[in-house]
């Protein structure tokens, strides 16, 4: 097949740019909470409708480039991500606000399981693991430059609530242009409207897997939705600021890491990837509660650091696992199983911080928050330690090229 690479790497940029613009609106939270009057829990609820409009749209369209073709599906995401972009540009109140996430959600579901498939199939014979790879960098890259480049624009350019959004549209537009040019993945095949029918598509060869690697990546992203929802508002806390850029720095400290990790730790064996993403999780969201508990900024930054480390080389590892497991008429169900189970632990525990912030106060808060995700990562911590989760050899021993 013809530009497979440049197609590959298309894909790449529109799985970031989504996964990105998931994150723009972070830094916003702050402007949107004291323009209109919202307290945490409405932010954290802003924030949940995102998730939740990823989740159902993942069961419901998941499957659907597997008869239609992944261009399709992704031309159709970038529309509806357009039209998010114009409605949170112009959103006169938080009504709007939660259709824009809303929308926003049933673009991004539609599109990572779509876009996630097509690296897997351009990544070629000789790339072996580098769907993968880029499949996981993909999250902290996206949601680091979405987080940081959003609170830049705030601080720096007029129109702070308006600017982003025209930018991402735009963005959006040519990479969708281009995609016009490009091969699809995947097949035309009969039984679209079938596929329409929600359904959670886990194949027999990784589900033993999947048990051991999938409460791993949860954890990750549950930490990620607890920074993305109340990470801003806690580090200008703690920093005593005000200013935008602290709470983009914020995000930026732990995607930046994660990414990073992703690109030290891809050539290790999968054990090693995993023991590394529990362990760097565990104590950089103790140092990280510490740092709340004793206002220290730079402890906070330094465990947040550190936490971005797990959530990179954790996710990573569990992705790197589970995704070969499938086979090419299985990795748009693969896909949309493990973001489902992702986003769960995305947005459940979210909603619940921001409902506990108005009883136990942002410290207290980041304190049970930080036990409970410390006490759901222990177990793998040891089932890590005493043996090595089924899986297939290790993606950079498939081929020298794996990266």
């Amino acid at each position: 097949m013809k530009n497979t690479g440049t197609a590959f790497w298309l894909h790449a940029a529109l799985l970031t740019v989504f996964i990105g613009a998931s994150s723009a609106p972070s830094p916003l939270y702050e402007f949107y909470a004291r323009e209109w009057g919202l307290g945490s829990a409405a932010v954290t609820v802003i924030f949940a409708v995102y998730a939740l409009a990823v989740l159902l749209t993942l069961l419901v369209v998941g499957s659907l480039a597997n008869h239609v073709g992944t261009r399709p599906v992704l031309l159709g995401a970038v529309a509806l991500q357009i039209g998010a972009m114009m409605t949170f540009a112009f959103a006169p109140g938080p009504e709007m606000l939660l259709a824009a996430r809303a929308l926003q959600g049933v673009a991004t579901g539609a599109a990572m399981g779509a876009a996630g498939a097509a690296l897997l199939a351009f990544e070629g014979p000789k790339r072996r693991g580098r769907g993968s790879l880029v499949n996981s960098a993909a999250s902290p890259i996206g949601l680091s430059i979405g987080a940081l480049g959003s609170a830049s624009v705030v601080r720096f350019l007029p129109e702070p609530t308006k600017t982003v959004y025209f930018f991402l549209a735009v963005l959006l537009l040519v990479l969708g242009v281009a995609l016009l040019r490009l091969p699809s993945a995947g097949q035309v095949a009969p039984g679209w409207l079938r596929s329409l029918i929600p359904e959670a598509r886990m194949p027999g060869s990784a589900r033993k897997t999947m048990a051991a690697t999938m409460p791993v990546a949860a954890a990750t992203w549950a930490l990620a939705g607890f920074y993305l929802s109340l990470g801003p508002a806690l580090a200008h806390a703690i920093t005593r600021g005000n200013s935008v850029l602290v709470g983009g720095l914020a995000l930026f400290a732990l995607f930046v890491p994660g990414a990073l990790a992703i690109l030290v730790v891809r050539r290790r064996s999968d054990r090693t990837t995993l023991l590394t993403g529990v362990v760097s999780l565990i104590t950089g969201i103790s140092l990280t509660v510490l740092a709340v508990q004793l206002g220290s900024a730079p402890l906070y930054f330094a465990g947040t650091v550190v936490a971005g480390v797990g959530f990179g080389s954790g996710y990573f590892g569990a992705m790197r696992m589970t995704l070969p497991l499938c086979g090419p008429h299985e990795r748009v169900g693969m896909l949309s199983s493990i973001y489902l189970i992702c986003y769960l632990g995305f947005s459940v525990p979210a909603v619940a911080a921001g409902l506990l912030v108005a009883v136990a106060g942002m410290k207290g808060t980041t304190l049970i928050y930080g036990v409970a995700l410390v006490l759901a990562a222990i177990p793998a911590l040891l089932r890590t330690i005493r043996k090595n989760p089924a899986h297939r050899p290790t993606l950079a021993t498939d081929s020298p090229a794996a990266s």
